[in-house]
């Protein structure tokens, strides 16, 4: 149980550090609290842009939920759709025409 001991002796020494150190007075403390207070005091209170809403919350748990599953809904059909144009698209592209004869560009002579 050496933890123990180490635990034991680092309260000891922490206790010992505590008692050593000394509180130092702040000079003129009222000094820098009425500084304080003019900076406070001082700073306005930003206004509320017509473009900030204010975040609405639902009245209940319930509506929330009905909230957040609407939404999971929403996004599974726009996601649903995305596939649906995705495997259009390939599918237009497996089915086009093949050329047999491709032009192939000409090649240079060896050098």
């Amino acid at each position: 149980m050496d933890w123990k001991r180490d635990l034991d002796e680092l309260i000891e020494s922490t206790m010992a550090f505590v008692k050593d150190v000394k509180r130092e007075p702040i000079p003129d403390l009222s000094a820098a609290m009425t500084t304080v207070e003019q900076a406070l005091a001082d700073t306005s209170k930003p206004e509320l842009s017509r473009a900030v809403m204010p975040i609405v919350r639902p009245t209940s748990e319930r509506d929330e939920i009905q909230q957040r599953i609407s939404k999971f809904k929403a996004h599974q059909e726009k996601m649903a759709r995305a596939r649906e144009d995705y495997y259009l698209q390939v599918k237009a592209k497996m089915l086009a025409p093949v050329d047999p004869n491709p032009v192939r560009p000409k090649q240079s002579p060896p050098v």
